[in-house]
């Protein structure tokens, strides 16, 4: 169903209305102009199968087979398949976690 302008800003207004008041001061901190309560949520599985999560689950079992294994536990292993996927989708956070671990990595080296 489609709704004109004006009709959706009534039902925006409608919904902001009725809210909680922390609900709308976390709306309001985004923006009210930014908000869509329209907006259909995240499909999880296209987290889950998408081709980088893919290549990540890849490179981590590859990881674990040439460096002696079986993995960790669970928590070593969503933190290593998501630190993958960060390099893999050019985030920022993966790689300046993986450029401290190669700093730290030869600061420990030349002490030694």
């Amino acid at each position: 169903m489609t709704y004109t302008d004006q009709e959706r800003e009534e039902r925006k207004k409608a919904i902001f209305d009725g809210m909680s008041p922390r609900g709308q001061k976390r709306v309001l901190r985004i923006g009210y102009e930014n908000w869509d309560p329209f907006q259909e949520p995240k499909d999880p599985r296209e987290l889950i199968f998408s081709s980088s999560s893919r290549k990540a689950t890849a490179l981590v079992e590859e990881f674990y087979r040439l460096h002696g294994g079986q993995e960790e536990s669970v928590a070593l292993h969503k933190e290593l398949f998501d630190l993958c996927r960060g390099l893999i989708g050019g985030e920022s956070r993966a790689r300046v976690i993986v450029d401290f671990c190669c700093w730290c990595n030869d600061k420990v080296e030349r002490k030694a």
